[in-house]
């Protein structure tokens, strides 16, 4: 059982995940590709399968947290191998099969189109596994319906078509299970499964029955053993070297070594298998069981207790990875962190010793800082000093790891309104309800969209924020709700979700839309694994490379409305109003003028004057409009600033010259007059 994540394998029958995965090799003589190390149990019912299952996810879940990973952007992979030993008069043949479990992740539904403005466009190992799996479907149904039987099927493209390359043959069937939604926002995501599946479907081979004589097999690993030696010995090899031009003799020698290595390796492995054989089936049964209660002897310790006992159970984006670890707290002080502790925790904003929960009387249990600058949320209000806690309540601790505390014998603190399973959905809106987001149940919805995004973005923000801490970048992320008609200028209700990024050095700040940040987080998980790996030094790399620097751009400061209803009373409008931020903070005072005119800018005469506002329509209007001055409360904005403007339905901003450069009050003048040919009932409303 294995996941692929990054374009790394990673074991999930084992708790050791090596930095970089499992090495990838192909075998010499096959071209077979296969992960060197991958754990292989021997089973011998249904049962023993599913408990594997159950140790492999188990062991996905302590990964997903520990290695700060997106199940959701890892492909798992469960094969079966079934061996049937048939005695014949000519001795035993062995008849094989083996079934691969692929579950496939979801494709990044960005649309190319809506990341181009970023100057760091993703190319993600999800999509390119994904891309690399189309395109080996799409060259086997061209071979299947005689279309394109010389085409190369593109099987070394990616590590998930290496592993699953003998599975591409002609001797095998593929079935597959798309999950599709009926919601009217996934169409593209829906349609582009279906069609995918359609091609899967249309894929024909030939299946044959592999079954062979024992004695043969083993006379064709010893076979291949020889061959494989003489390789070594002769230095034959050499020759099926891939030299390219203008490879170094250091270039050259580095792949020498790595292919005797790999031959060596497979001399090992197949004598492995050579000496396997001689063991009865038996005693391998027996030796893996024996395995397996080593290696879960202490994880069933920490789970197998009386249902009386409080525990903490883990939370995860995956239902299916929810309340696999659970954590009973049976003495009388439980420790959580890094190292030395009794509940051992990994991971972003983890600290050694992290917090500690002590049991105080028969049913009270307290939670406090192990350290004052632990990063510990409960029901998404971080905790600065002891708290007791109370049954289902949510703890977050560090970046990632998200608990429930449970408690059967004190089910009744629980809150009314607290739903009867707790899970990641509900911990997300505590800690979105705590930061001060409002989600109501009975909304529109564009309100319903706006509330999942802030519920999948609020994780991948503390993520992105504790990796930024880690690594010394100065940069902040946060969720912020924008008046569309703020930030596009367009006279209509809602609000915009954007993220900002700010410099804790100059108090710069950028605004990135969602498509944007998702684009941009993935990036940086994937700098900072190989920051962790010790592949790469992210500290010190080109500024045009690192994913949490952007050149600067304008922002936006705050807005100013001006109130247009004197003018249909042919009044003027002189006044200084206040320029607000998004957050209602005042920046700033803008002085404006508005005086009904003529086209050519002269005062209206009497005869012009108006009774009531109906007698403006399908009439010509103009007013004159002069922008006298600013002034800005905060001197960091005293390098430039500009004003932008829009009226009614004009398309794009108008905008003045820069001005405030060196001063926080600037003397502006800028005088427009603006002619409506024809009013009608859209411009007197406005």
């Amino acid at each position: 059982m294995m996941e692929i994540y990054n374009e790394q394998v990673f074991d999930l029958l084992t708790k050791r995940f090596p930095k970089g995965g499992l090495t990838v090799r192909q075998h010499p003589i096959s071209s077979y590709f296969y992960p060197q190390d991958l754990r292989v149990v021997p089973v011998a019912t249904y049962n023993d399968i599913e408990r594997l299952l159950i140790e492999g996810i188990r062991n996905r879940t302590i990964a997903s947290t520990n290695m700060n990973k997106t199940s959701s952007r890892a492909h798992t992979i469960v094969t079966i191998h079934f061996d049937q030993i048939i005695q014949t008069n000519h001795g035993e043949t062995k008849k094989m099969s083996t079934i691969h479990f692929v579950d496939l992740a979801g494709s990044e539904g960005l649309s190319s189109s809506r990341i181009s403005d970023d100057r760091l466009n993703e190319n993600t190992n999800i999509n390119r596994s994904l891309l690399t799996l189309g395109n080996v479907v799409s060259a086997l149904v061209g071979k299947s319906l005689g279309i394109k039987q010389k085409v190369a099927v593109p099987c070394q493209d990616s590590i998930l078509t290496k592993l699953l390359q003998n599975s591409f043959g002609g001797n095998s069937k593929t079935i597959m299970i798309a999950t599709i939604s009926p919601a009217d926002v996934h169409y593209n995501e829906t349609l582009n499964t279906l069609i995918f599946a359609d091609r899967v479907k249309r894929i024909k081979n030939v299946v044959m029955i592999n079954e062979y004589p024992i004695e043969k097999l083993i006379h064709q690993l010893k076979e291949e053993n020889q061959c494989l030696t003489l390789l070594i010995e002769t230095g034959n090899y050499y020759l099926q070297l891939n030299v390219k031009h203008g490879m170094t003799d250091q270039d050259i020698e580095l792949i020498r070594q790595q292919t005797e290595n790999e031959i060596l390796t497979q001399i090992q492995n197949n004598q492995k298998i050579l000496q396997d054989s001689k063991i009865s089936w038996d005693i391998k049964l027996k030796n893996a069981r024996v395995d397996d209660e080593n290696c879960c002897s202490k994880s069933l310790k920490s789970t197998q207790f009386d249902d009386t006992f409080p525990y903490l159970a883990n939370l995860n984006e995956d239902p299916m990875l929810s309340y696999v670890l659970c954590h009973y707290l049976n003495t009388d002080e439980i420790t959580i962190g890094r190292r030395d502790c009794t509940i051992y925790l990994n991971g972003l904003s983890i600290l050694e010793h992290h917090a500690i929960i002590r049991h105080i009387d028969m049913n009270k249990y307290e939670l406090s800082p192990a350290e004052s600058t632990a990063n510990i949320k409960v029901n998404g209000y971080n905790l600065n000093g002891t708290i007791y806690l109370q049954h289902k309540d949510c703890i977050l601790f560090g970046a990632n790891h998200l608990y429930v505390f449970l408690n059967p014998t004190d089910e009744q603190q629980s809150l009314l309104d607290t739903p009867t399973i707790i899970t990641w959905e509900y911990a997300q809106k505590e800690i979105a309800k705590a930061k001060g987001f409002s989600l109501e149940n009975n909304s529109t919805i564009e309100q319903d969209d706006i509330q999942q995004k802030i519920l999948n973005l609020l994780p991948l923000i503390s993520e992105v924020n504790a990796i930024s801490e880690e690594l010394n970048k100065y940069r902040i992320f946060e969720i912020i709700l924008m008046p569309i008609s703020s930030w596009d200028g367009i006279l209509i209700q809602g609000s915009k979700l954007l993220i900002r990024m700010k410099n804790l050095v100059n108090r710069n700040v950028w605004f990135w839309d969602d498509v944007k940040f998702l684009n941009r987080i993935y990036i940086i998980k994937e700098h900072y694994q190989k920051f962790i790996d010790g592949q790469e030094n992210i500290l010190y790399i080109a500024k045009e490379d690192d994913p949490f620097w952007e050149p600067v751009e304008d922002v936006l400061i705050g807005t100013a409305n001006v109130f247009l209803q004197s003018l249909v009373h042919s009044m003027d409008f002189d006044d200084e109003i206040y320029i607000i931020d998004y957050k209602g903070f005042d920046q700033g005072r803008l002085h404006i003028n508005l005086s009904p005119c003529l086209p050519n800018g002269d005062i209206l005469n009497k005869e012009h004057f108006i009774d009531h506002p109906d007698e403006l329509l399908n009439k010509p209007f103009s007013f004159k409009m002069t922008i006298n001055y600013i002034e800005i409360n905060d001197e960091h904005y005293n390098k430039g600033l500009r004003i932008r403007y829009k009226i009614f339905n004009e398309l794009k901003f108008n905008e003045t010259n820069v001005i405030c450069r060196q001063t926080l009050y600037a003397r502006i003048n800028q005088t427009r007059i603006i002619t409506i040919p024809n009013v009608d009932n859209n411009w007197l409303n406005f």
